[in-house]
This record gives structure tokens, C-alpha cells and sequence, in this order.
């Protein structure tokens, strides 16, 4: 009886170890904090990854960088050394793409949900997926981004010999012709000196990323321009997602839509305490502001990327 009860037991051992060798686990490296709406939404979609695979399947997570930065972790997908990573823009790889990060693109977050449920929606992410040699996963957004200065910002005119700080590729360079104004790119880690010290004047970032930086300590005005909606994407490896199983693929589809949803609810709920953080930490904030010179100058970008057009034409006349 002892020797039966032994065998049973190393039996149920060795099947456990098949099984926990059965698992297969994808890594998933981001650069942001553990914080950030983005990594909790991903332990949460991994949380569903588990439980829809019965264990099979789950993400390992490196936040905060630790893995790669934004670009060597895109490089990293494209070339098998990392499963997933997340995608702000294609533009690299397929000029249109561009577009939405493209200024004044998308007018509110219904608009951008109803660009995500739009019938040219899938052929644009096969599109991206060829064109950058990766699997694409839904698009999700940080928020629309605004600007923060020393000075109330009313129009053009008050931009005048101001260095707006941006981020440091196409197409956040364009807010130049936007704002009319003198830009400069500073690593996001350097923005807070840079404000500090003069180097820049201004700079424009989602409130997440205001408050996260604390760059209410250096600048005294938040005006609420929502001049870009700071939109990414979930990739992944191709040859991995080749090896999986048609059910497999299922799978992971429905959980990085949950995670793109999630991420969305999780910004536009978390965005008025941070906008009242801001003001609890002394910003001045201007909501009433009169985007109308900036839109009107959205033809001067467009001048620039001819590709873009026949796409920001078709969100453009998206209901929202």
C-alpha cells in the first residue's frame, strides 16, 4: 500500500512539472512606472491571460525599462529576442501611420473609440503589422496631451520667443507649425532640469505623465489644448505568434483588446484627479482654451506628409 501510495504520488509529481513545464511564457517589456495605467492594465490582462489558456500561457513583465528602452525594445520584437513590447508609432516603417499622433487628429476619446470600431481599421493594422514585420494588437491611448508654461498661453502671439520642449521624433516635431514656435528635444528624464533651468520654456505631455514627472513644481500654467491624443499599440513577435495555435491566437487577441480597453477607462477615469492634483499643487488651469488657431493650421503639417491625408480624411469623418 506504501509503495502503491509512492508511486501515485511521484506520478501526480511528475505530472505537475509537465504541466508547469507545459506553461509558456511570453516576455513583455514597457517603459513605464508600476504605476501607470499601461502596467496595471497588463497585470490584469495577464491575470485573464491565465485564466482564459487554463495556465498555459502567461506574460512575464519588465516595466520601467528594465528590459530595453522604447526603441531597442521595438528592435528587440522585430528580431525575436523579446515577445512583446508596445508601439507608439509606425511612422518608421509606413509614413501614413504618422497620422495619429498627427495634431488635432482625433476631436475626443468617443471619436478615437469609433476609429478603433471603424470598417478601415483592420486593414490598417495588417498594414502596420507588414509594414514593421510584427503581429499588431488593438491601439490604446495615454490621454490627449496639453501644455504647461510659466505664463498663461492665449494664442500664437504669446508663444513668441518661448523653446517649446517636445518629444525628440516626427511627428511631435510638427507642433512647431501648430504653435509657431521654437522647439527643442530633451529626453523625458532631462525635462524637469530643462524647465528648471530655462532651457526650455514649456513642454507638452499627457497629465499622467505632468504629474508623474512633477513638472507642476517648475511650471505654474496648464492649459488644456488637447492638441494630440498619445496613442500605442501592443506588438508582438511574428514567429511567435506564428508557433501558437489557432486557439491560442484567439486567446491572445481577446486579452490585448480587454488590455487596450482597459488601459482607455483607466486614463479617462484617473484624468480629472490629476488635472485637480495639478491645481492642489499650485498650477493655474486654463480649460477654456481656443484651440481654433491651432486646428486651423493642421494644413501646414499636412503639406508635409502628403501620405497622410486619405487617412486623417477618413478619422476625420468619423462621428465622435
Amino acid at each position: 500500500m506504501k509503495k502503491l501510495l509512492t508511486l501515485c504520488l511521484a506520478l501526480a509529481l511528475v505530472l505537475s512539472c509537465s504541466s508547469a513545464l507545459a506553461a509558456r511564457k511570453f516576455t513583455f517589456s514597457h517603459v513605464f512606472a508600476t504605476d501607470h495605467p499601461v502596467h496595471i492594465a497588463l497585470t490584469e490582462a495577464n491575470e485573464k491571460l491565465k485564466e482564459l489558456s487554463g495556465g498555459e500561457m502567461e506574460l512575464e513583465i519588465y516595466p520601467n525599462g528594465t528590459f530595453a528602452t522604447y526603441n531597442d525594445a521595438i528592435t528587440n520584437v522585430q528580431l525575436g529576442g523579446l515577445d512583446f513590447a508596445c508601439l507608439d508609432s509606425a511612422a518608421d516603417w509606413l509614413t501614413k501611420a504618422g497620422v495619429l499622433l498627427g495634431p488635432y487628429v482625433f476631436r475626443s476619446y468617443e471619436h478615437f473609440e469609433n476609429f478603433k470600431d471603424a470598417d478601415f481599421y483592420p486593414a490598417l493594422q495588417q498594414e502596420i503589422g507588414e509594414a514593421v514585420g510584427v503581429h499588431c494588437f488593438d491601439h490604446y491611448n495615454f490621454g490627449f496631451r496639453h501644455l504647461t508654461a510659466n505664463k498663461e498661453i492665449k494664442g500664437l502671439e504669446d508663444f513668441e520667443g518661448m523653446v517649446l520642449r517636445c518629444v525628440d521624433f516626427p511627428p511631435y516635431s510638427e507642433l512647431q507649425k501648430i504653435f509657431d514656435v521654437n522647439i527643442t528635444a530633451i529626453p523625458i528624464g532631462d525635462v524637469y532640469m530643462a524647465l528648471q533651468t530655462g532651457v526650455a520654456d514649456c513642454e507638452e505631455n499627457p497629465v499622467t505623465q505632468i504629474v508623474t514627472m512633477k513638472f507642476y513644481e517648475v511650471q505654474k500654467y496648464l492649459m488644456l489644448t488637447g492638441h494630440m491624443l498619445a496613442v500605442s499599440q501592443t506588438v508582438m513577435n511574428l514567429d511567435t505568434w506564428n508557433s501558437l495555435t489557432a486557439e491560442e491566437q484567439a486567446i491572445l487577441e481577446e486579452v490585448f483588446a480587454w488590455e487596450a480597453d482597459r488601459i482607455d477607462e483607466l486614463v479617462q477615469q484617473n484624468e480629472e484627479s490629476l488635472i485637480a492634483e495639478c491645481e492642489k499643487n499650485g498650477m493655474t488651469v486654463i480649460r477654456d482654451v481656443d484651440t481654433s488657431m491651432y486646428q486651423e493650421r493642421v494644413p501646414l503639417v499636412l503639406e508635409s506628409y502628403p501620405e497622410w491625408v486619405e487617412l486623417y480624411n477618413q478619422i476625420q469623418a468619423l462621428e465622435g
